[in-house]
């Protein structure tokens, strides 16, 4: 391995530049979020219909 030659190291450098870059969406810190997430849904209580009356309605 030629670790006397300058070529070598400024290689090594922009190798692990791009692959920092590429590992950097897969390996995330716990508790952030990024900007594509989707934002957590909200629970929503279901309309029930028996015979086109709300549930709600009978009682």
């Amino acid at each position: 391995m030629p670790v006397s030659d300058w070529e070598f190291w400024v290689v090594s450098v922009i190798a692990l530049g791009g692959l920092f870059m590429l590992l950097r969406p897969v390996i995330r810190r716990k508790g952030v979020r990024g900007s594509c997430s989707p934002p957590p849904a909200r629970p929503r209580g279901a309309k029930l219909t028996i015979e086109g009356t709300s549930v709600r309605d009978k009682s």
